[in-house]
């Protein structure tokens, strides 16, 4: 079970490192290209038609939420001008509210009486079946319109994730081309390496790290650090022992014996290494989120082990020691010196000093 387990940490602390590479890589490619703002206007061109998209964004509300590059020779799937990459869903409403009361001068009418005065197209039967049942409330006008936002947007979100899955598979096969990141290789190396599950497990102690203060510790950058050359000698990562291998090949291949016995060899060795290629690509694809998880519960499963049993020793009924002398706590044996407090001025008597034979025990101090 040991084994299992350092096996699966170190694949998921493989995966991690290329996934956060492979992140980060799609975030600036997102950014340069601007995919969340045009995404978003594509999304209101949509929902709003041309024309009335078009006075939406050039709402001054908008127009100071609007940061995204636009378009150029390299940005060539970015909106024409800056467009914001988000907009909430009471935003929306208050500048749709009031693009449409400006495009069709209804002035001093609410919203509900300007939907209905709307001239006949597409955005007037939307926001009709939308706003069915809210009657003259313009409030809950307001909150359907929000609602319909909300749903078209939360549909484009899963369209653009699953843009970036697939942004992400292709950097991760790239990645693992690049890095020779073969999962078939690693887990048959992490299987029969002590030495390197031990590296792994190391390296995803420091992923286990939560809080703030620990993780900025001299101790934790320094294994950061380490931690590329530790993968290098322990995994089997780049292409340096690849050499030695093509070189076998190519002095076999110079012998007089027939060749299909050395071809198939090759072949089969180039699909394993595709696949894993392949393998890896999907693994990354999954997100840096996911294997981060992943890494953390698996260490936590991994150092909780299995609770001792506990044993309680039977109650025997004394708390002393069988052997200890018993001390009688209610008459103690020592005596005080009997003081005359009665007359402090008189002379002391010497029948009260000398002992008593046959003093009875409520006799007074002074023998009386």
């Amino acid at each position: 079970m040991e084994r299992v387990l350092g096996v699966a940490i170190g694949i998921s602390v493989v995966c991690l490192l290329l996934s956060i590479i492979a992140s980060h890589v799609q975030e600036v490619w997102a950014a340069f290209s601007a995919r969340r703002a045009a995404s978003l206007e594509a999304a209101l061109h949509s929902m709003l038609g041309n024309e009335v998209a078009n006075e939406f964004f050039k709402h001054p509300l908008i127009q100071t939420i609007s940061f995204s590059v636009p378009r150029t020779r390299w940005r060539r799937k970015a909106p024409v001008e800056s467009r914001p990459t988000y907009i909430s869903s009471a935003l929306f409403s208050r500048v749709l509210f009031a693009t449409l009361t400006e495009y069709h001068s209804l002035h001093g009418v609410s919203l509900p009486e300007v939907i209905r005065r709307l001239p006949p197209s597409d955005l007037k039967r939307r926001l009709q079946a939308i706003v069915v049942g809210t009657a003259n409330d313009e409030q809950a006008c307001a909150l359907a319109i929000e609602q319909w936002y909300d749903g078209t947007m939360d549909r484009i979100n899963g369209f653009y994730k699953r843009n970036t899955q697939w942004t992400l598979l292709t950097l991760g096969f790239i990645l693992a081309v690049l890095c020779n990141a073969n999962l078939f290789t690693i887990t048959e190396k992490l299987w029969t390496s002590d030495d390197a599950r031990a590296a792994l497990s190391a390296t995803a102690q420091m992923y286990n790290c939560k809080d703030g203060a620990g993780c900025i510790d001299k101790n934790y950058e320094d294994a950061q650090r380490r931690m590329s050359s530790d993968l290098a000698n322990y995994l089997p990562l780049g292409y340096h022992r690849v050499g030695d291998y093509w070189t076998g090949l190519r002095g076999q291949w110079k012998r007089p014996a027939p060749h299909w016995h050395i071809a198939l060899p090759i072949l089969g060795a180039w699909i394993y290494q595709f696949a894993g290629w392949g393998l890896t690509g999907v693994a990354v694809s999954l997100g840096a989120p996911f294997w981060f998880d992943t890494v953390n519960k698996l260490i936590n499963l991994r150092l909780a082990g299995a609770k001792p049993p506990r044993t309680i020793p039977p109650f025997t009924g004394s708390l002393a020691p069988p052997d200890a002398a018993v001390v009688n706590v209610i008459t103690p044996q020592t005596t005080a010196p009997v003081v005359n407090v009665t007359a402090p001025d008189a002379a002391p008597d010497p029948s009260a000093t000398a002992p008593a034979q046959d003093a009875s025990p409520g006799a007074s101090p002074s023998g009386g």
